[in-house]
């Protein structure tokens, strides 16, 4: 178990020192060619106030309905069927929604099926020619639905799968794929620790194909013959991108209660978390956060996800230079039983900087 614990820690260790040396400069500008090129990005939005509220954290203890998008894993923790519902108010009138559904089939087997959507809203077409739009409007439209299995392995492991649908249609351009998520928890039994790891949206390239991509071009072939008309196949082409692919490792340790081994306390828990996130569109991320819990009823959580030192971060505040969104979260949770129905209730908010604040709300049932 220390052996595990270990090589654990020493993982964790070292990526973070990775991810601190791309930030000072280790590697020249152009490697972050890559940043933004990836498709599906409404993949890397957090669902759930909870993580909201911890910044993005919380991969080893996520134990609600919202681990079908953190952790596949992390829904061996419910122990009666559960639906879960989100929705986030982003920027700019976009809506982010989450609608989840867990089934537990007998002692150690769970069944999660998902949707997330993001709706844009409508917005005018605008052309060179008619650049204040002549009354047409469209909307983008994305989303994710998937079928998840966890398995509780031993009462200290779980492993998760998840297969899903992924989508990004604007107007009627659209791009489809077919991705996979793969979880894992593991509670270490050593100084009340936890850990988790996933990795996310594993799948083919996407690219958008479908009508408004017809292009109708003049045939031409011999210039010395008449003209002989449109071809109406023709296609515009458009590129190929990467699913999101994005690999996450967290370390959870009860400083005080749960399974703390620093201070028994039955009716307190506080919760630090060390996560780690590194796509494949970006450099990797550093995140931390407190949860405490009274009597596991009410929550109040807090979180910071850093990229670089923190004091590089905190310069840019004050100079007012641009940052990292979602960089501060919190938020609280409440939990109860009513009439024999399991009742969860979460509110979380980000600072997007010039963006400004996103609100989180999210509804757990269980029958």
């Amino acid at each position: 178990m220390r052996k595990v614990m270990t090589v654990a820690l020493a993982l964790l260790l070292v990526t973070a020192s990775v991810a601190n040396g791309q930030q000072e400069g280790d590697k020249p500008p152009t490697d972050l060619s890559k940043v933004g090129t990836s498709a599906a990005n409404f993949l890397k939005l957090p669902i759930g106030a909870r993580g909201l509220a911890l910044a993005g954290t919380g991969l080893a203890t996520v134990a609600d309905a919202t681990a079908l998008y953190w952790n596949p894993a992390g829904i061996g923790k419910i122990d009666r069927m559960t639906l879960a519902l989100n929705r986030a108010d982003l920027y700019a009138g976009i809506t982010h929604s989450f609608t989840g559904i867990v089934i537990p089939l007998g002692l150690n087997t769970r069944l999660g099926i998902h949707y997330i959507g993001l709706d844009s809203g409508e917005m005018e077409v605008t052309t060179v020619e008619e650049p204040e739009g002549e009354g047409e409007y469209f909307s983008v439209n994305n989303l994710s639905m998937g079928l998840t299995v966890s398995q509780v392995l031993t009462d200290r492991f779980a492993v998760g799968v998840t297969i899903k649908w992924v989508q990004e249609k604007i107007q009627r351009a659209v791009a489809n794929a077919i991705a996979i998520d793969i979880g894992s928890t593991f509670n270490t039994g050593l100084l009340g620790t936890q850990l988790g790891m996933a990795i996310l949206n594993m799948g083919p390239k996407m690219h958008l194909e479908g009508p408004d991509l017809a292009f109708n071009r003049q045939i031409d072939d011999d210039p010395s013959e008449p003209y002989t008309g449109l071809n109406p196949n023709a296609q515009l082409s458009t590129l190929e991108y990467d699913l999101p692919l994005m690999f996450r490792m967290g370390l959870a340790i009860d400083l005080v209660g749960g399974i703390s081994t620093f201070m028994a306390n039955e009716m307190n828990r506080l919760t630090a978390h060390v996560d780690i996130e590194d796509p494949n569109d970006q450099i990797a991320r550093l995140a931390f956060s407190a949860e405490y819990a009274w009597n596991e009823t009410v929550y109040l959580r807090a979180g910071y996800r850093m990229r670089g030192k923190v004091s590089e971060q905190l310069g840019a505040r004050l100079q007012g230079k641009p940052r990292e969104l979602m960089q501060i979260g919190y938020g609280a949770g409440l939990k109860t039983t009513f009439a024999g129905y399991a009742l969860q209730f979460d509110f979380g908010m980000a600072d997007y900087g010039d963006l400004g604040s996103v609100t989180q709300f999210f509804f757990s049932l269980g029958f």
